[in-house]
């Protein structure tokens, strides 16, 4: 018989626009000067591809924020302003496949910080997230928030003791709010 076969996974590219959305590293006090270090609000855009099947999927992400680490002590000269990429490979879990898709993923990645002010920074990360895709024949449109999630150790950003001491030890929560409009082949 002759039947017409039916894709098991279909290939997906995705433009990817939208917000990163600050974390605080913390707030440490050194005698009376209080240190804060924080990622500004600022936009974010990128591509994804990958494969998806019914329930599940693969896919790689490059997605870059000009927005950036931002730094500093009052009274003790400039910080730091660093751009920030993402470059990872996720697994979505599709839960109810379809026209209107809902879908959970997670993920690992290069985390990398580049400053014109100290010493660039590549670290190892990973993500979590979920979102909504709407599949219109050969069209998908995706909503999604995704958390970036970085550790840093003693000795990061290398400008200093008291900007070390900073991000000493501590975990970086950076949120993704996008959308973005994809083909499938």
């Amino acid at each position: 018989m002759a039947l017409p076969s039916v894709s098991l996974a279909e290939g997906e590219v995705t433009g990817v626009i939208g917000g990163l959305v600050g974390g605080d590293l913390n707030n440490v006090l050194f005698g009376n000067v209080s240190a804060k270090g924080a990622f500004d609000n600022g936009p974010l855009y990128g591509v994804r591809a990958g494969w998806i099947a019914r329930f599940f999927g693969i896919e790689g992400s490059y997605v870059t924020s000009p927005s950036g680490v931002n730094l500093s002590l009052p009274n003790a000269g400039p910080g730091i302003n660093a751009r920030v990429s993402y470059l990872e490979a996720n697994v979505l879990w599709i839960m109810i496949p379809g026209p209107v898709s809902p879908f959970i993923t997670g993920g690992l990645g290069l985390h990398q910080y580049d400053s014109d002010e100290a010493e660039d920074l590549k670290k190892m990360g990973y993500n979590v997230g979920g979102g909504l895709k709407i599949n219109i024949k050969a069209i998908t449109l995706r909503g999604e928030v995704r958390d970036h999630i970085t550790s840093f150790e003693k000795g990061d950003f290398r400008i200093g003791d008291v900007i070390t001491n900073l991000t000493g030890h501590d975990t970086l929560h950076n949120v993704e709010i996008s959308g973005g409009i994809g083909v499938r082949f």
